[in-house]
């Protein structure tokens, strides 16, 4: 392999990226195993930009899927969502109009980070909120738990995530009490822990001299932002409305921190 992009291969699909419908994930695991396959490649500039080729071919057939599968449930926010198909199918088509015009690790290296970060984030946030739109009060609290796809190989990281994920549950398990009670001192719980262990994340990038550790932080305190406004709405929200936004808010913000950008942290350690 080219001495060049070591390092930088695509992420290899991984079931934690699931969004629970069968089609729809082999589809992205298919996209992933297409694009994994220019490192195999790397030497080969015709190849290459074959393999890039077939990529577009590709995900334009996944996404006017998805987009067949949101207007047969009448996902409400189907119009932004293709736009966003849109804009990825534009990189693409970016990447390939300038592929035989750059040096062509240039071209791999902005095809990676196109489907390591946008495509995976979006499958981990957009393509998330199309399920979670679809599915019973009853199936989103059965699915919502700790699973040990999540886990990263650091103890404390993991233990602290999961607990997280205990207090979230915590919180959906009223055991006949004051239901009003017991959701506020268990999301006060919940923002509190939050709060230690992002601090003892950012302690342990410090530790390793993590380079990206200014970025992250910045991504703590949205999330502690987008907590802090949730908690400020608890007294507004049906009981219905308050279980969907908590489980929203941890199975796709939360969730998509951990396998994107709390992954980076295991990946630069080992590395």
């Amino acid at each position: 392999m080219n001495a060049k992009l070591v390092g930088c291969a695509v992420t290899a699909w991984d079931d934690a990226y699931a969004i629970g419908h069968e089609k729809i994930d082999s589809e992205h695991k298919r996209l992933f195993d297409i694009a994994a396959e220019i490192y195999e490649h790397s030497n080969d500039s015709e190849k290459i930009i074959k393999i890039v080729k077939e990529l577009v071919l590709y995900t334009k057939f996944h996404f006017k899927n998805e987009e067949d599968f949101m207007k047969s449930i009448n996902f409400i926010d189907l119009d932004n969502h293709k736009k966003l198909h849109k804009k990825v199918i534009d990189e693409l088509n970016i990447i390939i109009k300038n592929i035989n015009s750059q040096p062509i690790e240039e071209s791999v290296v902005k095809l990676n980070t196109l489907v390591n970060k946008n495509i995976l984030q979006h499958i981990l946030i957009e393509d998330k909120k199309v399920h979670h739109a679809i599915r019973t009060r009853d199936e989103l609290k059965e699915n919502f738990k700790w699973k040990i796809d999540y886990k990263l190989g650091n103890e404390l990281l993991d233990d602290e995530h999961q607990q997280l994920f205990d207090i979230a549950e915590n919180a959906l398990n009223y055991n006949n009490t004051d239901i009003k009670s017991h959701i506020k001192i268990t999301i006060c719980e919940l923002y509190d822990y939050m709060r230690v262990h992002f601090e003892d994340e950012e302690k342990y990038m410090e530790e390793i001299a993590y380079p990206e550790l200014e970025e992250h932080k910045i991504l703590h305190e949205s999330i502690i932002h987008q907590m802090n406004d949730f908690v400020k709405q608890l007294s507004t929200l049906s009981i219905i409305e308050f279980e969907k936004k908590l489980i929203e808010y941890m199975d796709i913000w939360l969730i998509n921190h951990i396998l994107y950008e709390d992954r980076k942290i295991i990946k630069f350690v080992k590395e």
